[in-house]
């Protein structure tokens, strides 16, 4: 009895350590690969960091304008000039011409934050606006989306990456590198969209048309030839007219020569 009372201290502390070992264990003993993509895909225990009251507002600026100019060449080195001082670039331009108008198409894109003076230099130079029509769009919630989303992704991969690091067989590798690669194409897909977004709020898109009238002399002989060229196809086309009117013309002359014929006769005489 005395023996056992005096290894009772020792047993106790046996029992406190085998506790305090049991309760260290962070990661589970793991058979298969499966287990690792669970605890992969558990949430994590950071917490977020906390969100500022303002955010700020990511706005996608596009608009035409088409106006008359005075001179074409002088209006598209006008606003190359501009658009190159604003630090923008010309992504597209064509030109074409119609009738007694010639026209040039530009697609201009710019900093947001100088669309509105650039705009305000088109009306200034331009001899009138036909139409002009600016339109946004606010995408911050889908920005806000996309970040969150692409967060998410990258904890994940993160994690893959450390559980990859404890496989301990093959099929476990071979497992956890086909999660990890769907996971970096998601990632990719994710930061393209993200890299669209930025791009097309960051720089605004303003379609520019503008056109000049040519004038022309009134060229008196041209109408002149013109004028008889005309004057002949209208003959040709009265002849073909009557042409047509040809058995009213017959039925016409048949009572004339009745009528004639009937005034010629004497009358009978009177007995």
């Amino acid at each position: 009895m005395k023996l056992l009372l005096a290894k009772l201290p020792l047993l106790f502390g046996f029992i406190v350590a085998a506790c305090g070992t049991q309760d260290s264990v962070n990661l589970p003993v793991s058979d298969s690969a499966d287990s690792y993509q669970k605890l992969a895909e558990a949430p994590s225990t950071e917490q977020p960091a906390p969100q500022t009251e303002f955010t700020e507002r990511k706005i996608i600026r596009e608009g035409d304008i088409y106006f008359e100019c005075r001179d074409i060449q002088e209006t598209d080195a006008f606003l190359k000039a501009e658009v190159k001082a604003a630090k923008g670039f010309i992504s597209n331009e064509s030109e074409n011409s119609y009738g007694e108008r010639s026209e040039k198409r530009l697609t201009i894109r710019i900093p947001s934050d100088q669309l509105d003076p650039l705009l305000e230099k088109i009306q200034s130079h331009a001899v009138k606006i036909e139409n002009s029509n600016i339109r946004s769009e606010d995408v911050t919630e889908q920005f806000i989306d996309v970040e969150a989303r692409l967060k998410t992704k990258k904890e994940l991969e993160n994690r893959y990456t450390e559980l990859l690091k404890l496989a301990r067989n093959v099929d476990e590798i071979l497992q956890l590198e086909r999660e990890l690669a769907n996971v970096r194409g998601e990632i990719e897909s994710m930061q393209g969209r993200l890299n669209y977004l930025s791009n097309r709020v960051s720089l605004s898109t303003l379609n520019v048309s503008f056109f000049v009238e040519k004038e022309t002399e009134f060229g008196f002989f041209g109408k002149a030839i013109d004028s008889l060229k005309n004057g002949w196809t209208n003959l040709q086309w009265f002849f073909i007219f009557i042409l047509n009117l040809w058995p009213f013309f017959l039925i016409i002359a048949g009572l004339l020569f009745w009528l004639l014929k009937r005034k010629k006769t004497p009358p009978p005489p009177m007995r």
